[in-house]
């Protein structure tokens, strides 16, 4: 908690409610359908191993120094909601910060396993660390706000 002060600012321990919903919104958007309750099942369990199975298809692994801003385009700060796990219970606390962060700067270290939600203006960043991993899988889901730019003026295009 304290490397995330330094990094991030405030960091705070989400409610229990919060916890489950952003947990639920991972697994939505980031797990195969079929996989699902499995992983619930295993995340926060020590020396849990996961395979590209427990992945959507488009999930890519990435370095950990790589930089949020060379996944998506960014606003000036991210959202960040990082969540672990134990046997017993799942932990989560948001991040708000700067946009020239890396992974590292997210899940710290792969000691255990933990997922994050990172919020950007033109997709969401589900991220996924297991311990031992030495990096992330990634999983980036536009959120359509990059087409926002359409021209309103049909004269343009039929004269």
């Amino acid at each position: 908690m304290a490397k995330w002060q330094k990094l991030w600012g405030s960091p705070r321990l989400l409610d229990s409610e919060a916890t489950e919903a952003a947990f639920e919104e991972f697994q939505e958007s980031f797990i195969p359908g079929r996989i699902q309750k499995h992983f619930q099942k295993l995340f926060g369990t020590p020396k849990s191993q996961f395979g590209n199975r427990y992945f959507m298809e488009d999930a890519q692994f990435q370095n950990w120094d790589t930089k949020l801003t060379g996944l998506a385009d960014l606003d000036d700060h991210v959202e960040v909601v990082v969540i672990y796990g134990s046997p017993d219970d799942l932990e989560a606390h948001a991040l708000r910060g700067d946009r020239r962060r890396s992974l590292r700067d997210i899940v710290i270290d792969d000691w255990q396993a933990a997922c994050a939600i990172v919020r950007a203006r033109s997709a969401t960043l589900y991220v996924f660390v297991e311990p031992k991993m030495r990096g992330c899988v990634v999983r980036k889901v536009s959120t359509g706000v990059e087409d926002a730019d359409v021209i309103d003026d049909p004269s343009i295009f039929f004269g």
